[in-house]
């Protein structure tokens, strides 16, 4: 699930999200940026979210009682709820009735975690139900009338409120206990805590607040009223989401079209066709249903081959452009059919050469950097060659092999890397002749015709015994050897390989 939805759904800034999770707002920004759950968690247990959300992408990402109104109406609603008075509450708030009212009627009404907690310590009200519209608790009411002063003749706020309603409350306890339930199951219902119902049972209500609870508790305890195709169309979505089976899959099974099913699980369905197509969804003898596929073996197959494909999850989700905790949750089997099969087609081809032909993002470096490691390799070059063709030290060599290059240089690499392989074909067949003593693989073979060529190549670039000797990591007496015939071919090659590498820089 986006974080970044639940946020802007929630209709909060990432400042708020950062101060009320205690992490960095750089972090709650890097999270929606690039993708990341892991906050998800931290969400979970600070604002009113569907913990369903993290095995199934398609519920509800908020829990039934989270309300979307604004923090005014929300605390225009708890005033009424607990028959606090517009003034009363003003002075708790520090605020003016007017400005109160406009707020209760939409102004806006920002609020950070230290001015909700000041207020849930004045009045009462749950600082998350004000904030965030968490309504699992909303709280109850700390504020109390001032009494009259003895010298004054005004009423006070005590005298003017109405009395309790004993009657009302006793007919809404009658309700209940005939309903067969408890006050905590009452109050679960009605989204109040057990005290505000055992005070509305006292009589402590409104007459239209108890008209409405009266009718709400009647609406609850009346026949379910006929499904929603809307409603129909999700029941049916979710039970072909259950079999893991993608809409053409289902589609063959029940023997309609792809196209119709879909527009069926969009809402153009009654309940009786909706179980009927689920019916013959779950019927094991259906014609020409589809083999049993289980998700949580197609991820663990997945994961052997990435494994023996040399794979990293980074890696692999770069070849398929996703992020690497989607393919981590593919792997512990939240995946399809067809995408399992389409997946492993991308592993058993050539993922190397894809991820080469990739625009390379920060986050790939590392791979371009093995593109670098290969391509040394077959040309034949150890580290410390080819530092000094580029005139670079062996330990950057080392340090670009393991990622740390941008793109430009890293390109530039393969390029000289590439020229060199066609300059000298037989070069990418040899090995690593070259060592930090100048001394090469196998036995050296007398080969004046190879002496020559590279005593010529040398002196048509311009270049010295020593310079030669500079360039290829080795002694100028080495270099004499080699040009007397003490040489074998795959060394010739790569000798010859530096020096028109050294000319074309020149």
């Amino acid at each position: 699930m986006d974080i970044r939805a639940l946020r802007e759904i929630m209709g909060l800034s990432q400042a708020q999200v950062a101060e009320e999770l205690g992490v960095p707002r750089q972090e709650v920004i890097d999270c929606e940026e690039n993708g990341e759950t892991y906050l998800l968690l931290q969400y979970l247990s600070v604002f009113p979210i569907n913990p369903k959300i993290l095995s199934d992408e398609d519920a509800d990402p908020f829990l039934p009682s989270f309300d979307q109104t604004s923090p005014g109406h929300r605390l225009k609603s708890w005033r009424e709820e607990q028959s606090v008075p517009l003034a009363l509450m003003a002075s708790a708030l520090g605020m003016t009735e007017s400005e109160l009212d406009a707020v209760e009627g939409g102004a806006p009404f920002p609020l950070n975690r230290r001015q909700g907690e000041e207020i849930e310590r004045k009045t009462g009200m749950n600082r998350k139900w004000l904030m965030y519209g968490d309504g699992r608790e909303k709280g109850i009411s700390r504020l109390t009338p001032p009494e009259a002063s003895p010298q004054s003749n005004t009423p006070s706020l005590t005298e003017v409120r109405p009395a309790p309603n004993r009657l009302i409350g006793q007919k809404i306890r009658d309700a209940r206990e005939a309903a067969g339930l408890t006050r905590e199951a009452f109050s679960k219902m009605l989204g109040l805590s057990v005290s505000r119902v055992a005070q509305m049972e006292s009589g402590y209500i409104k007459d239209s607040r108890a008209a409405e609870i009266l009718q709400s508790l009647s609406a609850a305890l009346s026949p379910a009223p006929e499904e929603s195709p809307k409603a129909a169309g999700q029941r049916l979505r979710a039970a072909r989401k259950k079999l893991n089976l993608t809409v053409r899959e289902a589609a063959e099974r029940m023997s309609i079209m792809p196209t119709t099913l879909a527009h069926l699980e969009s809402g153009y369905v009654t309940g009786k066709h909706a179980d009927e197509l689920i019916a013959k969804l779950l019927d094991p003898t259906a014609a020409d249903a589809p083999a049993a596929f289980d998700a949580k073996s197609a991820g663990a197959r997945i994961r052997d081959e990435r494994i023996k494909a040399g794979l990293s999850q980074k890696e692999l989700g770069t070849i398929l452009r996703l992020p690497s905790s989607r393919i981590s949750h593919i792997e512990l089997g939240t995946v399809s059919r067809q995408e399992a099969e389409n997946i492993l087609r991308r592993i058993h081809g050539q993922p190397l050469r894809e991820i080469r032909n990739i625009k390379v993002k920060p986050s790939d470096q590392v791979i371009l950097g093995a593109n670098i490691r290969e391509a040394r390799e077959q040309a034949g070059l150890s580290q410390k060659a080819l530092g000094q063709l580029l005139e670079l030290p062996q330990t950057r060599i080392s340090q670009i092999e393991r990622g740390k290059v941008d793109e430009a240089t890293g390109r530039q690499i393969l390029q000289r890397l590439s020229a060199i392989r066609e300059a000298v074909p037989a070069v990418s067949e040899g090995t690593d002749a070259l060592t930090a003593s100048g001394s090469a693989q196998g036995p050296s073979v007398p080969q004046p015709v190879l002496g020559n060529k590279i005593r010529e190549s040398r002196l048509g670039a311009g270049l010295s015994k020593k310079a030669l000797g500079n360039l290829l990591g080795i002694s100028p007496g080495r270099v004499t050897r080699m040009e007397s015939g003490t040489v074998d071919e795959a060394t010739a090659l790569q000798v010859l390989a530096a020096i028109l590498e050294a000319q074309a820089r020149q």
